[in-house]
């Protein structure tokens, strides 16, 4: 049985076949999800920190519009703590002392992770079954030749070939069917590994770190201490208000009627000497008396 019988078997030709899809698939998809995170990863670089507040609209426009990341940023945007305020990326550049008020209640890789980054992208459930799918091709070409062999072996007096060599040629190509496939699926799972590393792997860690470096962690229980103190400084400060209310609206009472009414008084003032000066040049006397 030479090399050329071996590699021209139909059974070990279909298993190379299967063998060579299974390593194109896994190549395409790796190199597909490798060109989307890499994206994603250089418009993550180019953002700062100190511009994360006026810039988050555009981080959020592009996460939105991107298929690999719209439902796992959906989910982060929920665990972010705004703030009272954004500011435009029109305004003019973020000062020196500028400290960032977004903050993440949890660990972004709760939301940016294998299953959400790659897993769900490609059907990674079936190139996990790749591996078992060659090796089970080995058994079953195996047992199919030997049964094929047994049943046309021809064991009678007057066969001119010797039927054992026969026999025991078709049970060697039955047995090199299973060595291929076992050697195929150890071949691919290591080929798998390494461009899942090289090409996967390595971009959703650093997409991890690019989120860690742009939003500060606030864990929910610091978030919960700090409204408590800012409910207890306004709670405060409210106590203070209602306590001068009273004098103050005092105050601004008697301002107010005060600057309302001297006026008036002084102008009837004015126009009651009036009064007084035309009676007192005609008729003489005091003009209240002649009034009462």
């Amino acid at each position: 049985m030479t090399l050329l019988n071996i590699i021209t078997e139909p059974a070990i030709i279909i298993i190379t076949a299967f063998f060579l899809f299974f390593i194109l698939t896994v190549l395409y998809n790796y190199s597909k999800t490798e060109k989307n995170l890499c994206k994603i990863y250089d418009f993550m670089k180019s953002l700062n920190k100190k511009e994360i507040s006026y810039r988050f609209n555009e981080l959020d426009e592009y996460m939105s519009d991107n298929a690999y990341t719209v439902t796992a940023w959906d989910d982060l945007k929920k665990a972010l703590i705004f703030p009272d305020k954004f500011y435009n990326s029109s305004q003019s550049a973020v000062k020196a002392d500028y400290k960032p008020e977004i903050y993440l209640t949890a660990d972004a890789s709760y939301f940016f992770n294998e299953d959400t980054l790659i897993h769900s992208k490609i059907n990674y459930k079936f190139i996990q079954t790749m591996p078992t799918l060659l090796t089970g091709l080995g058994p079953f070409f195996t047992f199919m030749k030997m049964a094929i062999a047994f049943g046309v072996v021809d064991f009678s007096y007057n066969t001119t070939s010797n039927p054992l060599n026969q026999l025991i040629s078709s049970i060697q190509i039955a047995a090199l069917c299973s060595v291929f496939a076992v050697g195929y699926s150890l071949i691919f799972m290591f080929i798998e590994k390494v461009l899942y590393n090289r090409k996967c792997k390595k971009y959703y860690l650093l997409i991890q770190k690019e989120f860690i470096r742009l939003f500060d962690i606030c864990s929910s229980e610091q978030f919960l201490l700090d409204l408590v103190k800012e409910a207890r400084g306004q709670g405060i400060n409210s106590e203070k208000i209602l306590k001068s209310l009273p004098e103050n609206f005092a105050k601004s009472v008697s301002k107010s009627l005060g600057d309302i009414t001297t006026p008036y008084l002084e102008n009837i003032l004015y126009s009651l000497n009036k009064l007084n000066e035309k009676f007192d040049k005609g008729n003489g006397g005091d003009v209240v008396d002649k009034l009462f």
